[in-house]
C-alpha cells in the first residue's frame, strides 16, 4: 500500500509540475525550431540560454558554434524578416511588381555542406519574366559557384516579393550531383537598389540571395 501510495504522489508531483512548468513564448518557439534545423552544421554545439524575447546563446567548439549561431539568425530572418534594434528602419519605395522583370545579378551564399566546410557564397543571376500575365523567376549560378539551378512563380505582396519554385542541385566539378530537386520559398524586399532575398527549401537549407539590376 505505501508503494502504491508513492507511486500516487510521483504521479501527482508531476501533474503539477507540468502545470507549473513557463510555457515557451513565440520568440522561444522559434529559437528552438531554429536550433534543431541548424544544428547538423556544428554537432558539437548545445543551446545555452534562450530569453523569453528571443534573445539565444549556444557554446560549443567555436567554429562550429559561430556556424550555427549565423544559420540560426538567418533561418530566424527567413521565417519571421523581423528586424530587431533601436533605430527605426530606412524607409524605401515599396516593392512593385513591375519594377521586376530582367536580368539582376549578384550573390547566392549557401550553408555548408558539412561540419567542417564554410558557407559558400559565389555569382548568380536571377530573371523575372512574365508569361501569361503571372510573374515567372528563374536562377542559375556562376561557374565558379556550386551550380544551382531553380525556377518558379513570385507574387509581390504588400510590398514583400514572395518566390515559390524548385531548387535543383547541378553537377560539381567532382561529378554529377545525387542530391534531389526540393521545394524553395523565398521572401525578399528592396534596400536601396539592391533586391535583398531569403529563402529556405524544404530540407531546411537557407539561401541568401543579393542582386542589383543589369542593364540590357
Amino acid at each position: 500500500m505505501r508503494r502504491r501510495d508513492l507511486r500516487c504522489l510521483i504521479a501527482v508531483a508531476a501533474l503539477v509540475a507540468a502545470g507549473c512548468a513557463p510555457k515557451l513564448t513565440t520568440q522561444q518557439a522559434l529559437v528552438e525550431e531554429a536550433f534543431k534545423a541548424c544544428r547538423p552544421q556544428g554537432p558539437s554545439t548545445r543551446l545555452e540560454r534562450v530569453e523569453r524575447d528571443g534573445k539565444f546563446s549556444v557554446i560549443g567548439r567555436e567554429a562550429e558554434a559561430q556556424r550555427v549561431h549565423d544559420c540560426m539568425v538567418r533561418y530566424d530572418q527567413a521565417e519571421r524578416r523581423d528586424v530587431r534594434g533601436s533605430a527605426p528602419a530606412p524607409r524605401v519605395p515599396p516593392l512593385q511588381a513591375g519594377r521586376l522583370p530582367g536580368t539582376w545579378r549578384g550573390t547566392l551564399t549557401l550553408p555548408p555542406r558539412s561540419s567542417g566546410e564554410t558557407e559558400v557564397a559565389g555569382p548568380a543571376t536571377v530573371r523575372f519574366t512574365v508569361a501569361g500575365g503571372a510573374l515567372r523567376w528563374s536562377l542559375a549560378t556562376g561557374a565558379a559557384s556550386p551550380a544551382v539551378a531553380a525556377d518558379g512563380s513570385a507574387v509581390v505582396v504588400d510590398g514583400e516579393l514572395r518566390m515559390s519554385g524548385t531548387v535543383r542541385p547541378g553537377a560539381s566539378r567532382t561529378g554529377p550531383s545525387e542530391a534531389r530537386a526540393v521545394s524553395v520559398r523565398y521572401s525578399g524586399t528592396m534596400v536601396g537598389d539592391r533586391l535583398e532575398v531569403t529563402g529556405v527549401t524544404a530540407d531546411r537549407q537557407v539561401h541568401l540571395i543579393s542582386v542589383r539590376r543589369v542593364a540590357e
